[in-house]
């Protein structure tokens, strides 16, 4: 059993509450497709591909943002396409992961070293993501990522070798929950994902003899071929068979009927697969339903919380980075401060955006449990509010994403044609299909993304002041309220600048 099932489940009905809504999986084909032992294979060998013609033109290709593979698929395609499918599915994009196909290499070192390595009790937080995040955004402003191929290319290489090396030394997972930065920026914002991994009957996984959804299950025709002997299920037994062998379960230690959230859970679907019961579900929720349950506070606490922050105001740096007011205030930083160094400056800057960012929102929380309680105690307040952070935060992020995504979708047909051009093949690249967005469609489109994430932050403040503080809920909302108003203000007026179009060698008409 999953040391995050409950220790003393009722005996009958749910483990836990779950979202009750239309499985995703009754639709034609979708669950046969997913209880497939290769269906994530299939999801991944695209992305595979895409990141093989990342690695030769980022190596190899003509030195140019704006026509090269490598920045185009990675800072402009991949970044709105993540954000389009964590806010209309869920966490699609670590389901299909090309970094995970490291890990059949590396279990194959794995066999040859003496033992395995558990990971270090003190790095089994969310504080070790929150200063990789840092340090990816920081090194995308210091030395542009986006308009290096070369750089792009290595930085992808780094993901890989560092997949391969920790899944080598350490247990299956470790790298997803605990060190990849773009899996934990995943994790973070599936929580406001319209579905979740849940059981269609409890009372099956109550009686389910091995948990092979969180163990892993053995299948064969033939018990006396059985290599592991351990979860064997026998074929006859299992609701609609999908094949024989060896079927993981889930590396995450996520038991499917105490699933209360998307963290952690990377889609990869090993639970709908290794269920002998096929009694797993993809459930459709409301957005905000996560936010209100208070999934983390047992779990993962204080750091999750605290990213969650960071990741609001870092997502809203990164668009303050590319308007003309950003220049003037490193300026007038540098002249204050007398340094020269680029380098230097913005990193002044990232921690001094960080630290206000952090004392604004922990002011904020505070602020409304004293008013509506009469004491308050920060960590109680950011235990409390600390979700509302997260749907204010996806907003920003969306927002400034799918702004240059809808500016320049179209330009990867060009520049895949100029791919095959400049090695040579007989082609003309189109460049003008990559203008297709009209100019005047931007800013809407933007700023009604960061209002409709608003609206959910402020319905999600409003529910937990209802649920937390009862009659005095309208004292205690009002500030978070604020909070949530002038930001999202804050936002729409930095989206309103003229901003620099990174990745796009046209910009929008």
């Amino acid at each position: 059993m999953s040391r995050f099932a409950l220790p003393t489940a009722p005996t009958t009905g749910p483990y836990v509450e779950q979202p009750k809504g239309f499985d995703l999986l009754s639709l034609p084909g979708l669950r046969r497709f997913l209880r497939w032992r290769h269906a994530r294979l299939a999801l991944q060998l695209p992305l595979l591909i895409l990141a093989i013609f990342v690695l030769i033109d980022g190596f190899t290709g003509r030195q140019l943002a704006p026509r090269n593979v490598a920045t185009t698929a990675t800072w402009l395609h991949y970044r709105g396409l993540v954000v389009v499918a964590l806010a209309l599915l869920g966490n699609a994009f670590c389901a299909a992961c090309p970094l995970m196909l490291t890990r059949g290499p590396a279990n194959a070192v794995k066999r040859l070293l003496p033992r395995e390595i558990r990971w270090p009790r003190a790095l089994r937080s969310k504080w070790l993501a929150l200063f990789l995040l840092l340090a990816v955004f920081y090194a995308y402003e210091a030395f542009d990522l986006w308009a290096s191929p070369w750089l792009t290319a290595w930085l992808a290489v780094a993901y890989f070798a560092g997949a391969f090396a920790i899944d080598a030394l350490f247990p299956a997972g470790t790298f997803c929950r605990y060190v990849c930065p773009l899996g934990n920026f995943n994790f973070l914002f599936a929580s406001i994902s319209p579905s979740q991994i849940t059981a269609r009957d409890p009372d099956v996984c109550r009686s389910c003899v091995g948990k092979p959804c969180l163990h892993g299950r053995e299948t064969t025709a033939d018990p006396g071929i059985v290599s592991s002997g351990k979860n064997y299920v026998a074929l006859a037994t299992v609701t609609n068979p999908n094949g024989t062998g060896n079927f993981p379960g889930c590396e995450s230690n996520l038991f499917v009927p105490t699933m209360t959230s998307n963290m952690d859970c990377t889609s990869c679907m090993n639970c709908v697969r290794a269920c002998p019961h096929d009694n797993v579900a993809l459930t459709v929720r409301s957005p905000a339903w996560e936010l209100l349950q208070r999934p983390w506070q047992s779990r993962w606490g204080t750091p999750l919380l605290v990213l969650a922050i960071t990741m609001l105001f870092w997502g809203l740096l990164n668009a303050i980075a590319m308007v003309p007011a950003y220049f003037d205030a490193a300026r007038a930083l540098s002249s204050w401060l007398s340094i020269r160094n680029e380098h230097v400056l913005l990193a002044i800057m990232f921690i001094l955006f960080s630290l206000l960012g952090v004392s604004l929102a922990l002011g904020a929380a505070w602020l409304a449990d004293y008013v509506a309680q009469g004491r308050a105690s920060l960590r109680e307040a950011l235990h409390r509010w600390g979700y509302v952070f997260v749907a204010l935060g996806f907003g920003f992020w969306a927002a400034h994403y799918m702004f240059h995504f809808l500016t320049g979708a179209a330009s990867i047909y060009p520049v895949f044609q100029h791919f095959f051009a400049w090695r040579g093949v007989d082609i003309d690249p189109n460049w003008v299909i990559a203008r297709w967005m009209p100019s005047a469609w931007m800013f809407p489109v933007s700023a009604g993304i960061s209002g409709a994430y608003a609206f959910l932050a402020s319905y999600v403040t409003v529910r937990i002041a209802l649920r937390d503080f009862g009659r005095r809920a309208a004292l205690g909302m009002w500030p978070m309220l604020l909070f949530v108003a002038a930001l999202t203000a804050f936002q729409i007026l930095v989206l309103a600048q003229p901003m620099e179009m990174r990745g796009t060698l046209l910009g929008p008409q």
